[in-house]
């Protein structure tokens, strides 16, 4: 059996968590790509291709995918769902998360306090954030003081959905659910560090909000264990909206703001870039495991407990 993925986003995490696990490993790369990641010893693993679609195509029986934000701005949440490879992971939290309206819907679903959200641009009434569908990593993103300035923003032919634009701080936590040992784990914590976003704008620019990178962040363990509460929220929730579970690892993305409260604006249901910043460890994950765990691994030491037990197939939804 051979863990794959492809080569973007977080496929360093993934080959090399796979392959201290002891797991043959194939990253699919495309020929530009091929002398970057030779250069980290990956070149046995290498599979050239000449387009990510062409993974869909390959025969899945020997292959469990590991799929990461990539897959859905590449490939597309539809083909992969789709598509007859092993996945490690849940197809159907991918749509979800692919598609604002369902997501909302899952948040609130889960009893996650939400920032308010505005069916159209004439009902804009406050500063608002507009998103662009799917894991574009804040591309087309922008923020409008009001329904003139959103019009202004707005770019044809592009879907938005609106949310009221909360000031604080943003912090994204992984989780990771593991159906082999029946728990919920808190791996690690992050900033998004997000171009000019992120900058000291010195004028009146309409910000980019691309992520460039990751920053850590340890949380204050009081507000730790209300984010703990919330990942549990989000696992039951989903099982009660689709009777469904999540194998593996998830983020919820949030901002705290300056009254502690927390709001959950966004979720990716797979591994995060986030969790490249916590190689070879969190101080959650080694706390939980008392070794050396990055999410790549983590994901490796699951398959391979499914695989003890005979329970895989329960993970490759």
């Amino acid at each position: 059996m051979k863990i794959g993925t492809i080569a973007s986003h977080s496929a360093l995490n993934i080959v090399s968590g796979a392959r201290i696990e002891g797991f043959e490993t194939i990253l699919f790369c495309p020929p530009e790509r091929k002398d970057f990641y030779a250069s980290f010893g990956f070149e046995n693993s290498l599979a050239i291709i000449d387009s990510f679609d062409e993974v869909l195509d390959m025969s899945p029986e020997n292959i469990i995918m590991v799929p990461h934000g990539s897959f859905v701005a590449y490939i597309g949440a539809e083909k992969l769902i789709k598509s007859e490879l092993k996945i490690f992971g849940s197809r159907k939290l991918m749509q979800w998360e692919a598609d604002r309206n369902l997501k909302s819907k899952l948040l609130k679903n889960s009893g996650l306090k939400v920032p308010r959200e505005l069916i159209s641009i004439d009902d804009i009434d406050c500063p608002v954030i507009a998103k662009t569908h799917g894991a574009a990593g804040g591309k087309g993103y922008f923020i409008a003081k009001n329904r003139d300035d959103a019009y202004r923003n707005m770019q044809p032919g592009v879907e938005y959905v609106f949310q009221e634009y909360i000031v604080g701080t943003k912090v994204f936590v992984t989780y990771f659910h593991s159906l082999a040992r029946d728990r919920l784990e808190i791996f690690g914590a992050d900033i998004r560090y997000e171009t000019d976003a992120d900058a000291n704008l010195r004028f009146d620019a309409q910000p980019s909000f691309v992520v460039v990178g990751n920053i850590p962040l340890v949380l204050r363990e009081s507000t730790l264990a209300r984010y703990f509460e919330i990942g549990k929220s989000f696992v039951k929730g989903f099982k009660e909206l689709t009777g469904g579970v999540i194998p593996g690892p998830f983020c919820i993305e949030t901002i705290i703001d300056r009254n502690m409260e927390i709001y959950s604006f966004e979720f990716s249901g797979r591994i995060v870039a986030g969790t490249n910043i916590w190689m070879p460890y969190s101080p959650y994950s080694f706390i939980t495991h008392q070794e050396k765990m990055w999410m790549g691994r983590r994901i490796a030491r699951e398959i391979r407990e499914l695989l003890d037990k005979n329970l895989l197939d329960e993970a490759l939804l």
